[in-house]
């Protein structure tokens, strides 16, 4: 696993310290460090690694701990540096999706959602 940190790691394992530890508010020895790193089959100095921006984990890991901790693993992999497997397929499959995404990234976000959801309806 890389151990490439940074400004985009900072603020994933600083979030995922704060959602780890609001659920072992209600459930400690569910989600101590050992407890969720023994669930992720990672050990716990691995995954305090990862809580401190110290190592980007990877996207099966940050998806299975996202899962673990109820969060969005989709909004979380911008976070870690990484792009989902299967956006990057779809990119190399077709570059033109790239332009795409260009030129859709300074749409107001209420465009935005009218755009996705038009593509999704199939009316356009």
């Amino acid at each position: 696993m890389s151990s490439e940190t940074g400004p985009a790691t900072d603020g994933l394992g600083e979030r995922l310290r704060r959602a780890r530890l609001a659920r072992a508010a209600e459930e400690p020895r569910r989600f101590s460090v050992r407890a969720v790193a023994g669930r992720l089959g990672v050990s716990a100095a691995y995954l305090s690694l990862v809580e401190r921006g110290a190592q980007r984990p990877t996207e099966a890991f940050l998806r299975a701990l996202a899962a673990d901790l109820g969060l969005d693993a989709e909004a979380l992999l911008p976070l870690a540096g990484r792009v989902a497997e299967d956006v990057t397929a779809a990119l190399l499959a077709r570059p033109a999706l790239a332009e795409a995404v260009r030129a859709l990234r300074d749409l107001p976000e209420p465009e935005l959602q009218r755009t996705l959801r038009r593509i999704r309806d199939g009316d356009w």
